[in-house]
């Protein structure tokens, strides 16, 4: 069953539609029409030439003297010049009297036709067919009335074979769109298996063998699309993998530290210097644990549409303050600081979730501090331009490098040269909130220099 339903023979049977379509119309309208303008055309050339003759004198006075001989001499030069068959009837009371005074040597007239009836009394030529289909001019001269009339079997013969042509040329074309459609079908059938095996491929989870088909048409481009998510999935499959790599050292190390340090704690003889240093050790720890399962959360609440955005006012130079502030303690631990760039001139409220904003403000200022040196500046500043007010976290680091930078906002990614533990979700997470409170978060700056630029829209005065 699926050999009918196959794109191939659906599509050579629309190509046959099509075409036998076409030519239906062609052979019901042109051989029709064909037939009917050969046939008009050959009564106006007879009733021209009847016209001429209607105007005969030799024929009117032959036929009003009522002679045979006359007539038959008139009637055959008529006949040779119309090439037709021509009879001259004689009226008494106004009835044709047959036979006829005469007639052209050619086929005869076997009846009388009613086209030569309805010519009785009239004041010009009448037009019409005979009842075997030949076509009759006739027309009134005094005492009688003349009868021109031609076959049309050569008109039909034409018309036959153009009806005939017309059947040939139905089943050529047939022929050539079933070959034509078989061909297209068969092409077009093997790149779309080529996909289908893609498809098969991406499925499992085998993402090394792209399509590569560079055709300019909508096949091509829907297999440059499936090579496209292919490469975007196997970058989140590794991205994947190394998360699950990380997350599970980021799990372990800390749990093995603090079953650690919980047996150490056992101790009896630990003096208290120690044990606040375990603690302070322990409490890290569990810190890291933490932001690992609120960033997991996050990441499966945003995904899910449960995290819920407020639009209102909120001062970003006050969240700055407060960023400053918090991150003071952990600057300082590691050699750095943290510094506020105060803005040259008042600023608008910016339209925001403000526990959004400070989440994504803690995600850049954490990142800024702990994957850079010791000794490192953090500047957070604020600023405001064309309606749009921007939380910007910058630091004079090595920056990132060129290779990173492009997916940095991924989920899962991770700079290849940071030494900073991490599970590569903040700032997917951060970009994420940011784009659902109708802003942007970017990466600016190049090397030595590393600033991400938070915008929000600005609120309307």
């Amino acid at each position: 069953m699926r050999g009918f339903s196959s794109l191939r023979v659906r599509l050579i049977g629309l190509l046959t539609a099509v075409v036998v379509t076409a030519m239906g119309v062609v052979f019901l309208y042109v051989v029709p029409t064909l037939r009917a303008n050969l046939i008009s055309q050959r009564l106006s050339s007879l009733a021209a030439v009847a016209s001429n003759q209607e105007s005969n004198l030799r024929l009117r006075h032959a036929i009003a003297k009522r002679n045979p001989q006359a007539a038959g001499a008139a009637v055959a030069r008529a006949g040779r010049s119309a090439n037709a068959h021509v009879v001259a009837f004689t009226l008494k009371g106004g009835h044709l009297i047959v036979p006829p005074l005469a007639q052209s040597d050619l086929e005869p007239l076997y009846t009388v036709q009613p086209v030569v009836h309805e010519a009785i009394g009239s004041d010009g030529l009448v037009r019409g067919r005979a009842r075997n289909g030949d076509i009759v001019v006739a027309f009134a001269v005094p005492g009688g009335v003349v009868a021109m009339a031609q076959q049309v079997s050569d008109v039909n013969a034409i018309a036959d074979l153009v009806e005939r042509r017309i059947l040939i040329a139905t089943a050529l074309a047939i022929a050539v769109a079933c070959a034509v459609g078989w061909g297209a079908a068969y092409a077009a059938s093997r790149r779309l298996r080529r996909l289908e095996a893609a498809a098969a491929r991406i499925s499992v989870g085998e993402f090394d063998q792209p399509i590569g088909d560079q055709s300019p048409d909508e096949l091509g481009a829907l297999a440059r699309a499936f090579d496209e998510m292919s490469l975007r999935l196997s970058r989140v499959d590794r991205a994947r993998k190394d998360f699950i790599a990380n997350a599970s050292h980021e799990l372990r190390t800390p749990l093995f530290s603090l079953a650690g340090f919980l047996e150490l704690l056992d101790d009896p003889d630990l003096d208290q210097a120690t044990r606040e240093e375990f603690l302070r050790e322990m409490h890290e720890q569990v810190g890291r644990l933490t932001k690992l399962a609120t960033d997991l959360l996050d990441l499966s609440r945003l995904d899910a549409g449960a995290v819920e955005i407020t639009h209102e006012s909120i001062d970003l130079a006050a969240t700055a303050r407060g960023l400053v502030r918090e991150f003071r303690g952990l600057a300082a631990g590691r050699g750095s600081r943290v510094v506020l760039v105060r803005p040259p001139q008042e600023l608008p409220a910016a339209i925001a979730d403000e526990q959004r904003v400070q989440q994504i403000g803690r995600a850049l200022v954490d990142n800024a501090i702990r994957h850079t040196p010791g000794g490192t500046e953090v500047r957070v500043a604020v600023d405001a331009m064309d309606g749009i007010v921007q939380l910007s976290v910058s630091d004079d680091g090595p920056g990132i490098e060129a290779g990173a930078r492009d997916r940095l906002f991924e989920r899962f990614a991770r700079g290849e040269s940071t030494a900073a533990a991490g599970s590569g979700l903040g700032l997917a997470i951060a970009r994420e909130l940011a784009e659902r409170m109708d802003g942007s978060l970017e990466l600016q700056g190049g090397a030595g220099e590393t600033r991400f630029a938070l915008s929000l829209p600005a609120e309307s005065t």
